[in-house]
């Protein structure tokens, strides 16, 4: 199917006269947002914290579920081609918000349990946060990256060249995330930090650090990290959890579900109390749960033993995704409740433009035909030598400080190399395909200001995998599916350059 794809979407794009002139329209669209001129509408202008000197915390959730009334039109699930027609909600998807502030530096951070949202949505929540009063590129909208939500991209609808996107349901996405942050931004409170990061090594799993690597070669990110904020109470307020897997345990059917980040969240949230908020890390390349034989738990977070020994579930299923879920927030909330209390973190945040080139022929393809959901004015055009014929997709590459945690952001799926290094290798692919030598990387992790460093993948963007320059064979060897859908050549090498000088 992946071969299929490629061949007809290169096809369609050779098809395609570009003409910008035809094209301006392509993927907008305007909603109905909370307006700042409503009578109720809030100002945040008006409800900044004090400027004490106290860093500032809060938490919010949303429930964004497709019903009849949100999504009249059929769901189309996103993740994998071909389109699965969605047949229920198993469990409910949210929108999950973290707002930090401290004087008038602030962020706020929003993770969807949805596959993909792109520059130009998040652009139009920005602009419509920005009117109450905070600084748009501050506001950090981001996909958990679950592969059984509704299409929010466009390409995963009933066929390869109609959208799977209901603009109703769009339209209530951007609406309930703008209500989520205002509500989120009102309850802001005093707060103190703990934070730690922990490995992940399960030895009777045949994956110990829980996660697969079905991509050579064989590198996953072997840490989750933790922050949590602590109000005067003494009550957690809002935690923050970044673990590098997708939420794909349960590709193989066709109800909605969050994935095994919804029992990470319920579970982290009975343990330590307030709101959890789950951002997805470095996953391309790929990183995954399938094969991958986890502990299980039983629905009260307990394993689950026969004759005294552990029980490991690898199949896909239900109990599967709970165990993961439960497993990863148990390590989360043993790692926090060791870690010291920082009574006054700094805290700073900084963003800075990254243009991403659009050159790859099945993207060119999607832009044009307005399959993807992207406005022609978050497409840099002008600079043609960088960003080629079509142009450059305007992303931000944010970097936030806050007491022992440093956060980068990604607008894709960045492979765990490129974060955390690897060693040179050579895999034999077989007779039919020979050898491939990968080199070294060395990654930017340990150029984080921070002890520990968070990863907030498919960030601002869904611009697809973020491939290694050396890595890239096309039909050259089985392992080529990623490069598919990248956005071009250089977009790894570009990402990783702007990231190690942000850090510097």
């Amino acid at each position: 199917m992946r071969t299929i794809l490629l061949v007809l979407l290169v096809v369609f794009a050779s098809a395609c006269a570009f003409d910008e002139n035809d094209v301006d329209d392509a993927g907008g669209g305007a909603h109905d947002a909370v307006s700042p001129d409503d009578d109720d509408a809030p100002d945040l202008n008006g409800i900044w914290p004090p400027d004490d000197g106290r860093l500032y915390a809060a938490a919010g959730a949303a429930i964004i579920s497709p019903n009849s009334a949100n999504h009249p039109e059929p769901v189309y699930l996103g993740g994998i081609w071909p389109a699965r027609a969605g047949e229920g909600v198993h469990d409910d998807l949210e929108a999950r918000a973290i707002a930090i502030a401290k004087g008038r530096e602030h962020v706020v951070y929003v993770a969807l349990d949805v596959t993909g949202f792109t520059l130009s949505r998040i652009r139009d929540i920005q602009g419509a946060l920005g009117e109450f009063g905070l600084d748009p590129d501050h506001v950090l909208i981001a996909s958990t990256h679950t592969h059984e939500a509704p299409d929010l991209v466009g390409v995963y609808g009933p066929n390869l060249l109609d959208s799977g996107v209901s603009p109703t349901y769009m339209r209530f996405i951007q609406d309930t995330v703008e209500q989520l942050v205002i509500d989120t931004w009102s309850r802001l409170e005093p707060v103190t930090m703990r934070a730690a990061s922990a490995e992940v090594n399960e030895p009777g799993s045949n994956e110990p650090t829980l996660i697969a690597d079905i991509r050579e070669p064989d590198v996953t990110v072997s840490t989750l990290s933790v922050a949590s904020f602590v109000g005067e109470t003494g009550d957690t307020v809002a935690t923050l959890l970044n673990w590098h897997s997708h939420p794909e345990v349960m590709i193989g059917q066709n109800m909605v579900t969050a994935d095994f980040p919804r029992w990470a969240r319920t579970r982290l949230e009975s343990r330590l109390g307030g709101g959890v908020v789950y951002a997805t890390g470095a996953v391309g390349g790929l990183s995954t749960p399938t094969g991958v034989a986890v502990p299980a738990r039983d629905e009260d977070g307990d394993p689950v033993l026969d004759g005294g020994e552990p029980v490991y579930l690898q199949e896909p299923g239900w109990d599967k995704a709970r165990s993961l879920g439960y497993v990863i927030a148990d390590i989360a909330a043993d790692a926090i409740e060791t870690a010291g209390d920082d009574a006054n973190p700094d805290f700073s945040v900084r963003v800075e433009p990254l243009k991403i080139p659009v050159r790859n022929p099945i993207m060119m393809a999607a832009f044009v035909a307005g399959l993807v959901e992207y406005d022609w004015d978050d497409v840099v055009r002008g600079d043609r030598a960088f960003c080629g014929p079509l142009g450059c997709a305007d992303e931000r590459l944010a970097l936030v400080r806050v007491g022992a945690v440093a956060l980068i952001s990604s607008p894709g799926e960045t492979f765990p190399e490129t974060m955390v290094g690897r060693e040179a290798s050579v895999v034999d692919f077989g007779e039919e395909w020979g050898e491939t030598a990968f080199p070294a990387m060395d990654g930017f992790a340990h150029l984080s200001p921070a002890p520990i460093l968070m990863h907030l993948g498919l960030c601002g963007d869904a611009i697809g995998y973020m491939v290694p320059a050396a890595d890239r064979h096309p039909m050259g060897h089985p392992d080529h599916y990623e490069e598919d859908l990248d956005f071009s050549l250089d977009t790894e090498q570009i990402y990783a350059s702007a990231v190690r000088a942000i850090l510097q």
